[in-house]
């Protein structure tokens, strides 16, 4: 074999196994850079995970036998109210239909809960909503709205407050029912806080009403907290039965 045609040979073997270093060092490199991404973003979720706000029980007081309702300080103060019937009206409206008499805060029961901001994240706003949007409303009932709500068949999922709550601050939370229609589950946590801290992270707390008890806090999404809290998306599934699988 000609010396020229050998050297030709060696240097396209060279050639391809040079390639193939290059190939084998560039796809290392690539599985490095991956393997620090997902561990970077590990690191990142495990210090929004540790530094989340948490609000634990303080303590707890349910008043089920001393009726009448009176205004104090809670940080939130709602009204959950079973409707008995609904009509839809068309694709936008729907009217809802409630006993008139649980509008009497004379005949109203309560629980209370003090909570303290555990974590070491702020909180800018806090939510209540209930967990069973197939036939309960939420009202804030610090003014007199709720009543106009009632009387003219309209829903509310979630009672706000945007004061902030920082670490190791402690709130009120009082929810009132009326005596004959007293909202309550064996199972599961009758309602959730849902908490936007500092950072804009959102977090949910299942609540317990009548165990006077609150799970850890547990990030959600912006989409998630819609549907399970802002009435323009629960409303759909009364048109469409069918989406309440999906809550």
């Amino acid at each position: 074999m000609e010396p020229a045609l050998v050297m030709s040979i060696v240097g396209i073997v060279l050639t391809g196994l040079f390639g193939l270093w290059n190939l084998k060092i560039t796809v290392e490199s690539h599985q490095m850079k991956k393997d620090e991404f997902f561990r970077n973003k590990k690191k990142y979720l495990q210090e929004e995970f540790d530094k989340r706000p948490k609000l634990e029980l303080v303590s707890y007081k349910k008043a089920m036998d001393k009726y009448g309702y009176k205004a104090d300080q809670s940080d939130i103060d709602a009204f959950i109210v079973p409707f008995i019937d609904y009509k839809i009206i068309d694709s936008r409206r729907i009217l809802f239909s409630y006993d008139i008499k649980t509008i009497n805060q004379n005949e109203w029961v309560n629980i209370e809960f003090k909570l303290k901001n555990d974590g070491k994240t702020a909180i800018k706003e806090l939510y209540f909503a209930c967990n069973s949007p197939q036939n309960t409303s939420v009202f804030d009932v610090k003014n007199d709205e709720y009543k106009i709500f009632i009387e003219h068949g309209a829903i509310q999922y979630r009672v706000s407050s945007f004061e902030e709550i920082k670490p190791q601050q402690v709130i009120s939370i009082k929810v009132n029912f009326h005596k004959d229609f007293v909202v309550g589950n064996p199972i599961s946590a009758e309602a959730s806080l849902w908490l936007i801290d500092t950072y804009g992270n959102i977090w949910e707390q299942p609540l317990f009403f009548h165990h006077g008890k609150i799970y850890d806090s547990k990030q959600k999404t912006y989409k998630e907290f819609t549907e399970y809290t802002n009435w323009k998306s629960i409303i759909k599934c009364f048109h469409n039965p069918e989406l309440w699988k999906r809550l």
